[in-house]
């Protein structure tokens, strides 16, 4: 349990969700409960015998994401309701608790996955590994990010309520230590031959796009096309963590690997068809999730741009409303669309190393004019 302890603890760390500004506890129960810490404090024994967990952490966010909690905190009190899909499929909302106290945590975990503690900081948990509490702690941290960030944006041009003076304080004093990561393409361009460097090119893809912040905890997926075969991340795998994890999907149905493969695989197979590509990214940068939602709403079968990219409603999976519908033709030209609420997926018609290119130039772009709209409208 130990190394689950330290593999974690360097993931918050790794990742830039804790600076070392305030507590990052990590706990897990086996036939005791493991912690970095020298003793388990009693709150925490009483959370595990309270709720049905094997796993814990009480952590504070990097100082940026703090200030931004403690201001949502401030105008939300009991809740904060996130605003982007994924959040509101996975966390649903995000309890508020005023102190480190077994009860009032327990009340809130009970029926969610994490809460918030004043002037503590995030606490999540696990009923299976100390990686569910990583990934609803890095999810917390996604979704007040985006929120805070969508609500200030549409309400300085006219799409909510305008944000109170000190809200734009805190966006305005947070804005440059929140631009997107830069750094070389250390990905080859080279097309990959045989199944053995497909999936060392997947590999080293996946880890890039979590190094440069591109994508929230295990959220997002990658595929290469080689001639009648999809090479895919399996569902709820963690891009940085690829081998083993990648399933050989044949197009003509002679295999039953889709049943363990990402639930956007078939939005991945049509988008194939229609633009004759090799290769999709799909991450979850922030800054493309929040200028997706600019405006509001957007309907089923609509369509809006940011930075010539188009936006495109769409839930997972191929129901009705899937964005298997939407997803291939607004890729077509471009190459590249942003599923609004949810992220950004990008194709090449070559190599992986492309994509990512993509990938980033459109959250560099959704960066400078959500910059440039807020200058324009404060």
């Amino acid at each position: 349990m130990m190394d689950q302890v330290h593999k974690y603890h360097a993931k918050l760390v790794g990742q830039g969700l804790v600076d070392g500004q305030g507590p990052v506890e990590l706990y897990g129960l086996d036939d005791e409960i493991y912690t970095n810490r020298e003793a388990v404090p009693e709150a925490v024994t009483a959370l595990f015998s309270r709720l049905n967990i094997n796993s814990l952490i009480i952590a504070r966010p990097n100082q940026v994401q703090w200030s931004i909690i403690q201001e949502l905190s401030r105008l939300n009190q009991v809740l904060i309701c996130p605003c982007d899909c994924e959040s509101l499929t996975f966390i649903h909302d995000i309890p508020l608790v005023e102190r480190l106290e077994a009860s009032a945590v327990a009340r809130a975990l009970n029926r969610r996955k994490g809460c918030i503690v004043k002037d503590v900081g995030i606490v999540t948990t696990g009923s299976v590994s100390l990686e569910q509490a990583f990934i609803s702690f890095s999810s917390i941290c996604f979704a007040t990010f985006v929120k805070f960030f969508a609500d200030c944006l549409n309400g300085l041009t006219g799409f909510g309520t305008r944000p109170e003076p000190r809200s734009l304080d805190i966006l305005f004093s947070i804005m440059e230590p929140c631009r997107p990561l830069e750094g070389a393409n250390t990905l080859s361009r080279d097309i990959p031959r045989g199944e053995d460097a497909i999936l060392a090119s997947l590999d080293q893809a996946g880890k890039i796009v979590v190094d440069r912040r591109l994508v929230d905890s295990f959220f997002g997926n990658i595929s290469y096309r080689d001639a009648g075969t999809v090479y895919i991340s399996q569902t709820g795998s963690s891009l940085d963590e690829l081998p083993g994890h990648i399933d050989r999907v044949p197009l003509d149905g002679s295999s039953t690997c889709e049943l363990t493969a990402s639930s956007e695989l078939l939005a991945h197979v049509r988008v194939y068809e229609r633009t004759g590509d090799t290769a999709i990214l799909h991450g979850h940068p922030r800054f493309s999730v929040i200028m997706s939602m600019h405006g509001g709403p957007l309907g089923f079968g609509e369509n809006r741009y940011v930075a010539d990219v188009p936006v495109v409603a769409g839930e997972v999976g191929a129901g009705r409303h899937g964005l298997v519908h939407t997803l291939p033709a607004a890729m077509e030209q471009t190459h590249a669309a942003i599923v609004h609420g949810h992220g950004t997926f990008t194709s090449s018609p070559h190599a992986l190393s492309e994509a990512f290119e993509t990938l980033a130039g459109i959250e560099r772009l959704c960066y400078e004019r959500y910059r440039s709209l807020v200058a324009a409208n404060a």
